[in-house]
C-alpha cells in the first residue's frame, strides 16, 4: 500500500511561529493589472533601478567597485546572457529556476524578481507551481487547493516506493482515482493562457481537465521521464482543475504557467533544506526539467539551516555541497548556474543582537564552493550591508526582517530581489556592449 504523506502536518506544527513572523509579508506586493494581449516582446527600460555600467571598461572588474561585492563573479553567467539575448531578437522563452529553503517560502523573493525580470524581458505567468503544497494559502501569487488523493513523497524520504523519484521541485505526486488538484489565478494576476502539465512515470493516465468555461478529458502518454501536455484555450482563463480518472496511479510533478515570450522565475522552495538533497534529484530527470521548461539559469541559495553560531567546523559542508554543485552541473549542460550566498543573520549576543563569530567565514567557504566549480557566485550577506546589517534590517525603518533576525520580511524580500535582479542585469548590460568576452572574476579567492 502506498504511503501516504505526513509532511504537510508535520511542516505545520512547525510554521506557526514563522507565519507570525512574516505574517504582513503578502500584502507588501501590490497586484498587477493583467495585459488584455501580448502585442510586443521589445525589452522595457526599468527606470526604477538604473545600471551604471563604465562603457569604456574592458572586463566587469570595473562593476564589481560598484555595490556588489568584490567576491561576487560572473562565471559561466554568459550563456544565461545569450539566451536574454535571444529573447529580443529571437522572440525567445527562458525559465529561471531559484532553489532555496524557508527564505523563499510563499513566492518570497522569487515574485519580486519574477516581476523586475518580466518587466524588462516580457513573459506573463507565475512558471512552474507544484501539485500540492505543504501550506495552502500562505502563497498569495496562486492559490491551491487538492483532495487527499495524492500521495506525496520528497527528495527527504528515504524510503520512496521503488521507482518514485522526486522532481525539480523535490516532491513527486502519486495520483489515485479521483486525485483532483486546482489552481487559481489572484485577484489582480496576471490570468492563465495556457498550461504544462508536467508527468511522468509510465502509465497512460486519463484527466479531466476544467477551466473557467470548458471541461476536457486528455489522455496523458509518458514518452520521457519528464513529459508535458500542453493545454491552450482561445480566450483567458483564472482558474485551472485536474482530475484524475484513471485507476493506475499515475506520477506528476506539477503544472507551469506561461504566455508569451521573456522570463520566468520558478520558486522552488524546501523548507528546512540545506541544499544537500538536491543529489537526490536523478540526473535524468533533472536533465528534462531543464529541457521541457527550458532552463537557462539555475540560481541556488541555501545557508540558513545550516550555519549555527558557534560552531566552526564547516569543512564537510564545503565538499558535500561542492557535490551538489557537480551533480547539478552534470545534469544542466548549456545551463548557467549562480550561487547565492546566505544573508546576514543575528544572534542574542550579550544582551545584544549582533552577527556572530563564524558567519563571514561560512560565506568564504560559499564563495570557495562556487570558484571551485566555476560557478557564479553572488554575496548576498555583503550586498545587504555585512555585519550587523540584518540588526539594522529588524530595528532600522523601513523594516525589512522578522523578529527571529534571520528571515526577511516581504519589504525585505523584494530588497533581496532586487540586488540579485541588479547584479544580473549589470551582467547583462556589460555582456551586450562586449559579447565575447568571458565573463568571470579575476579573484574569486578574495576576502569578503
Amino acid at each position: 500500500m502506498v504511503r501516504r504523506n505526513t509532511e504537510p502536518l508535520l511542516i505545520l506544527v512547525a510554521t506557526g511561529i514563522f507565519l507570525l513572523v512574516v505574517s504582513g509579508v503578502m500584502h507588501v506586493f501590490p497586484g498587477e493589472t493583467p495585459p488584455a494581449a501580448v502585442t510586443r516582446i521589445a525589452p522595457v527600460a526599468d527606470t526604477a533601478r538604473p545600471v551604471n555600467v563604465k562603457a569604456s571598461t574592458d572586463s566587469l572588474q570595473a562593476i564589481f567597485n560598484d555595490t556588489d561585492s568584490s567576491s561576487s563573479n560572473y562565471t559561466g553567467l554568459e550563456i544565461f546572457y545569450q539566451s536574454l539575448q535571444k529573447i529580443e531578437t529571437d522572440r525567445a522563452l527562458i525559465h529561471i529556476a531559484y532553489f532555496g529553503d524557508s527564505m523563499i517560502e510563499g513566492d518570497l523573493v522569487t515574485q519580486p524578481l519574477r516581476r523586475s525580470i518580466q518587466r524588462r524581458f516580457g513573459g506573463y505567468g507565475i512558471g512552474f507551481i507544484p501539485v500540492t503544497t505543504p501550506l495552502p494559502g500562505f502563497r498569495r501569487t496562486v492559490l491551491q487547493s487538492f483532495n487527499d488523493n495524492w500521495d506525496v513523497y520528497s527528495f527527504v524520504h528515504p524510503r520512496n516506493p521503488e521507482g518514485v523519484t522526486p522532481g525539480i521541485s523535490g516532491y513527486v505526486y502519486i495520483s489515485e482515482k479521483g486525485a483532483e488538484a486546482k489552481f487559481v489565478a489572484p485577484r489582480g494576476c496576471y490570468p492563465y493562457h495556457s498550461a504544462d502539465i508536467i508527468f511522468g512515470g509510465k502509465n497512460t493516465i486519463t484527466v479531466e481537465v476544467v477551466t473557467d468555461t470548458l471541461a476536457s478529458l486528455v489522455t496523458l502518454t509518458p514518452e520521457k521521464p519528464v513529459s508535458a501536455y500542453s493545454l491552450t484555450r482561445d480566450t483567458a482563463f483564472s482558474s485551472l482543475t485536474i482530475n484524475v480518472r484513471s485507476s493506475e496511479p499515475g506520477v506528476f510533478y506539477g503544472v507551469n504557467f506561461e504566455y508569451g515570450p521573456g522570463v520566468y522565475v520558478d520558486n522552488y522552495a524546501f523548507r528546512g533544506n540545506s541544499g544537500l538533497p538536491l543529489t537526490m534529484i536523478p540526473e535524468n530527470i533533472f536533465s528534462g526539467f531543464n529541457t521541457t521548461l527550458r532552463n537557462k539559469l539555475l540560481i541556488i541559495h541555501y545557508g540558513l539551516n545550516v550555519f549555527v553560531p558557534g560552531v566552526v567546523d564547516y569543512h564537510w559542508y564545503e565538499l558535500a555541497m561542492q557535490n551538489v554543485i557537480r551533480h547539478v552541473k552534470q545534469a544542466s549542460p548549456g545551463v548557467s548556474i549562480l550561487v547565492v550566498s546566505m544573508p546576514d543573520r543575528s544572534a542574542l549576543i550579550g544582551g545584544e543582537y549582533h552577527t556572530p563569530a563564524g558567519l563571514p567565514e561560512f560565506i568564504q567557504l560559499q564563495q570557495r564552493v562556487a570558484a571551485s566549480q566555476h560557478v557564479a557566485f553572488f554575496n548576498l550577506y555583503k550586498a545587504m550591508g555585512g555585519a550587523n546589517s540584518m540588526k539594522q534590517w529588524v530595528e532600522g525603518q523601513p523594516k525589512l526582517a522578522g523578529e527571529d533576525y534571520t528571515h526577511p520580511n516581504g519589504a525585505g524580500a523584494a530588497k533581496i530581489a532586487s540586488l540579485i535582479y541588479d547584479f544580473l542585469i549589470k551582467g547583462y548590460d556589460f555582456y551586450q556592449q562586449k559579447p565575447d568576452t568571458t565573463i568571470t572574476s579575476k579573484s574569486p579567492g578574495s576576502s569578503i
